[in-house]
Parts: structure tokens; sequence; C-alpha cells
């Protein structure tokens, strides 16, 4: 056959499209291989992580759960704080009102016990000077 300058026998066209056709095939089984590698790694991981979402979704539920609890707890300490100072208090001033009362007692009894001493002791003497006629 004849060649000519610039121009492709009908051979070497159909050779070199069959050699395209060779390296795109083996390209395409290589993307395909891959692929199936990434399907039996990635489908995997997607339930995996399906998995983890719920649970993350379950977790979050709970953490609200147990926040409300806990504020519910601490507003009952609270309460119960505010009611025991309440009632320390209620206690302080009855120990004060017990303390005056034994106090005021006290000062009685020293007035009587004291006093009937001094007017045994200097009775008839503070007689005759106050009622002296």
């Amino acid at each position: 056959m004849e060649r000519r300058e610039g121009f492709v026998t009908h051979k070497e066209l159909y050779e070199h499209t069959d050699r395209i056709k060779r390296e795109l095939q083996h390209d395409i089984g290589g993307v395909a291989q891959n692929v199936n590698n990434l399907e039996k790694v990635v489908l995997p991981m997607v339930v995996s992580l399906e998995a983890i979402k719920e649970n993350t979704g379950e977790m979050t539920s709970t953490m609200k759960e147990f926040v409300k609890e806990q504020k519910e707890h601490r507003e009952k300490l609270h309460t119960h704080d505010i009611s025991i100072n309440e009632l320390q208090r209620d206690d302080d001033v009855k120990l004060e009102k017990e303390k005056g009362k034994w106090n005021l007692i006290g000062i009685i009894t020293t007035a009587i016990v004291g006093g009937g001493w001094l007017m045994d002791a200097f009775g008839p003497a503070l007689s005759e000077f106050f009622f002296k006629r």
C-alpha cells in the first residue's frame, strides 16, 4: 500500500482505535475495582455511622432528661436549704428568749435572796433610819 504523508491508512486507524479501547477498558476495570473496594469499606461505615447517629440522638434526649432532673433536684435542695436556715433562725430566737427568761429568773432570785439577806442583816437599822419619828 502506498502511504501518503499527512494521511493515515485504514489499518493504522483501526489499530489506534483498538489500542485506545483496550486502554479505556483497562482504566474502566481499575475504576470498577476501586469502586468495589470502596463499597467494601464505605458500606459498613454507613451502617456504623447510622447507628452512631441514632445513639447520639438517644444520648441527646437522655442528657436533656438528666439536666431536667438535676435542675429539679437542685431546686429541691435550695428549698430545703432555705427551710433549714429558717428553722435555725427560729431556734436561735427561741434560744435567746430562753436565755433571757433564765437571766430574768436569775435576777429575780438574786434580788429575793439578796434582799432577804439584806433585810435580815440591815433591816432593823434601815427601818429605824427611815421610819424614825
